[in-house]
């Protein structure tokens, strides 16, 4: 009897953030790996950011709601009980395609919000417990920050510097201060300079139509093209 040999160790269902994450480490980790994703890769050329009718490409061909976008690879999506708009992208790379790269961390105290505020129930996990995830998936997504937010417990640094506070965020720090609340520069999954297959971040503002400049931490260029250099088949159209 001969063995096979196309069959994989992982299948992966969607190309999308975990997905990219998931394929990546598994196939560094020496697993066979196939990803099915019913989208297709992104063309960076196509984002509309960069050009002139950029607004009106965003309210129909590039919004993140699929029942407005209506791409073949859509498929509609019930939301009238819900409170807040869908937001998703079919593609390598999924939702990270078109998300504000805005890059918060729960804080400690949101781990246990039933221990001290009485209201739904504690995580199994503490922030402690998934510290060394935060600061690894830091390093996978070109993270750019300034370390030592009080906020939170001492961590390793973003790994690469902070971007500069344009005039807006000045002023806000300014207003912030003479109330006496607390402010930090925020982190950004956009790198502040070239980073693996992340150009740096051209500060176009644009980030939830796709980015243009190949900068933004979407798993299309984070994750997925190391993944396929250790083997992973990724099946678009799927």
């Amino acid at each position: 009897m001969v063995a096979r040999t196309d069959v994989a160790d992982v299948l992966i269902v969607g190309g999308g953030t975990s997905g990219g994450v998931a394929a990546r480490h598994l196939a560094e980790a020496g697993f066979k790996v196939v990803v099915l994703e019913q989208g297709h890769w992104p063309n960076e050329s196509d984002f509309p950011g960069n050009k002139p009718e950029y607004e009106l490409l965003a309210a129909k061909q590039w919004s993140p709601n699929p029942n407005l976008r209506g791409k073949p690879e859509d498929y509609p999506v019930n939301d009238s009980e819900s409170d807040l708009p869908v937001i998703m992208y079919n593609a390598v790379g999924g939702t990270s395609v078109l998300f504000a790269a805005c890059w918060t961390r729960a804080l400690p105290s949101d781990f246990r919000v039933k221990t001290l505020d009485g209201v739904a129930d504690d995580w199994p996990i503490s922030y402690e417990e998934l510290l060394p995830f935060y600061e690894i998936n830091d390093r996978d997504m070109g993270v750019s920050g300034l370390v030592g937010n009080p906020a939170y417990p001492p961590g390793a640094a973003p790994p690469l510097p902070p971007f500069p506070i344009h005039k807006t965020g000045r002023r806000m720090a300014e207003a912030l201060n003479r109330l006496g609340w607390h402010w930090w520069p925020g982190d950004n999954a956009t790198p502040s300079m070239d980073y693996g297959h992340q150009k740096q971040c051209l500060r176009y503002g644009i980030c939830r139509m796709g980015c243009p400049a190949g900068a933004k931490a979407s798993t299309y260029i984070t994750h997925f093209p190391l993944a396929l250099n250790r083997g992973t088949q990724i099946i678009t159209g799927a």
